[in-house]
């Protein structure tokens, strides 16, 4: 089940917008205006559907807002003379631009789409955050085999392989132990 954030001009709009997912897999939530919608963990939602303009503003640079902090899915739903200028707009976003009026079953499509979309987004950032804390250990235990290096006068395998067995021996990562060489070594400088 997917968990919808909608916002619109009105309650009816919003309500409108929810009629059409109804007989889908999906928890809706809706608000009217770019005020209440910051004030909502967006992260708690899959899907974000910002039907513009919203009672106070127009709502792009809320999407663009939310982009930033969630990995939801966007899809915008504005005027059809209007999609193409803010679909060129938004592609930084990823969002899916829906020109109104729009039928059930493209909004539905609209839907599985992002669906799909927020799944990889998630994918890769999960991946993405992964990576970066593997890069953040090696940086780590370089600078300890470095201090190894400097105070015990060992050679780079030496100090690699001094790691490694204190990571063993201690039950501890190597970043752990680095970390300790570390905080040792900085009280000599």
């Amino acid at each position: 089940m997917s968990k919808i954030l909608i916002a619109g001009r009105t309650e009816q709009i919003c309500e409108n917008i929810a009629d059409l997912l109804n007989d889908a897999d999906n928890a809706a939530f809706s608000l009217t205006d770019g005020i209440r919608m910051r004030s909502v963990d967006a992260a708690e939602f899959d899907i974000i559907i910002i039907s513009t303009p919203l009672s106070d503003e127009f709502g792009l640079d809320l999407a663009a807002e939310l982009h930033g902090k969630t990995d939801a899915a966007l899809i915008i739903i504005t005027k059809s003379e209007l999609a193409e200028e803010i679909q060129n707009k938004m592609k930084f976003t990823g969002a899916f631009v829906i020109g109104r009026p729009c039928s059930k079953a493209a909004l539905q499509q609209a839907i599985r789409f992002a669906g799909i979309a927020g799944e990889s987004i998630k994918r890769l950032n999960e991946e993405k955050h992964r990576l970066e804390r593997q890069i953040d250990d090696i940086k780590i235990i370089n600078r300890a085999k470095l201090c190894l290096m400097q105070y015990l006068k060992l050679t780079e395998e030496q100090a690699h392989r001094h790691l490694q067995k204190q990571a063993m021996d201690l039950r501890r990562s190597q970043r752990e132990v680095a970390e300790d060489i570390l905080s040792t070594y900085d009280n000599f400088n």
